[in-house]
């Protein structure tokens, strides 16, 4: 069974043990030098009210400063899926959280594709990067303007990633227009920690090619006989179009920003009601999984069959946004 990765951070898929190297070598203060109980930390206590979430986040872009270790990073990255067996996947980070030891941002991305292009060789597969623009900042054209010019430079898309409420898709819609009119593809993190209005801006405003996690469509739904009927205008389009929704069922679980739980997540309801639903480990390092343990989880708690694993797994391989060039 071969898996496509298509919502995928890179720094939060980080390895305890890089982290340790990498923070020893710096004098970068970590909670603990035991890798065990370093990736504990990592998972445990994440509240996105309290914003631990971020805080975590803070400790790996700490690590991932300098062009070596950002170019290990995406290696082992690439590695760490391929063993997973993902031998497609799209890898996305922000470019200019990594500025602090003077990288430039053209250097971020260098560092980046370099690491993944030496994962490819070492290890096979195809992997490439979606560039993220931190939706409560204001720097977004910059980052799709870096996404347009790097197409031949293993960057494949564009992303509004951060704190989703209060800050509406819409705040962007000047890069988003930009990155329309180019051959990057589009994603948007929407209906993950906010409502539906967020979903609604990030496709009718926005026009979002794919939705990061995207689960809260079912507020515009109507459950009946465990399917999510449309009875809103945006419900309906996305099912229609089939716009891809990115679920990673862990990490909605894990990250608080809702009462969700593993065994009520409605991942396989949506896809079983035509959703055009992917299935993705967001965070690794965050959320503790990887992509086959979210087929898994899947199977055990949310009663998935083999046919809507196959589903799953030809949604994913449909949505990749290689397929857009």
């Amino acid at each position: 069974m071969e898996y496509s990765a298509l919502h995928e951070h890179l720094d939060g898929g980080l390895r305890p043990k890089t982290i340790i190297e990498i923070a020893e070598s710096k004098n970068i203060p970590i909670p603990t030098k035991d890798e065990e109980e370093l990736r504990n930390w990592f998972f445990e206590n994440i509240s996105t009210e309290k914003k631990q979430v971020f805080k975590k986040f803070e400790m790996t872009i700490s690590v991932m400063q300098d062009a070596h270790s950002i170019e290990k990073i995406a290696y082992e990255a690439v590695e760490d899926l391929v063993s997973d067996r993902v031998l497609y996947g799209e890898l996305r980070y922000a470019p200019l959280q990594h500025l602090q030891e003077n990288l430039s941002p053209q250097e971020v991305v260098n560092a980046v594709s370099r690491g993944v292009k030496a994962g490819e060789n070492a290890f096979g597969g195809e992997f490439n990067t979606i560039l993220c623009a931190m939706r409560q900042n204001k720097d977004s054209f910059e980052v799709a303007e870096l996404a347009i010019n790097n197409t031949d430079n293993k960057v494949i898309g564009f992303d509004l990633a951060g704190p989703e409420y209060k800050f509406p898709p819409s705040l962007h819609k000047e890069a988003c227009d930009l990155i329309a009119n180019s051959e990057v593809g589009l994603t948007i993190h929407a209906g993950e920690a906010a409502d539906l209005s967020y979903i609604e801006d990030a496709v009718f405003n926005c026009n979002a090619q794919r939705i990061g996690h995207g689960w809260q469509i079912i507020d515009g739904c109507e459950l009946k006989d465990n399917l999510y009927l449309p009875i809103s205008d945006i419900a309906e389009h996305i099912l229609n179009k089939q716009i891809p929704l990115e679920i990673c069922i862990s990490s909605n679980v894990k990250s608080g920003a809702s009462s969700i739980t593993i065994d009520d997540h409605p991942a396989v309801k949506l896809l079983n009601s035509g959703f055009k639903v992917t299935l993705n480990s967001d965070n690794r390092l965050m959320a503790n999984t990887n992509l086959s343990t979210e087929f898994k989880k899947a199977e055990e708690h949310l009663d998935l069959t083999i046919n809507q694993k196959e589903q799953l797994l030809t949604n994913s391989f449909e949505a990749r946004f290689t397929n857009l060039i």
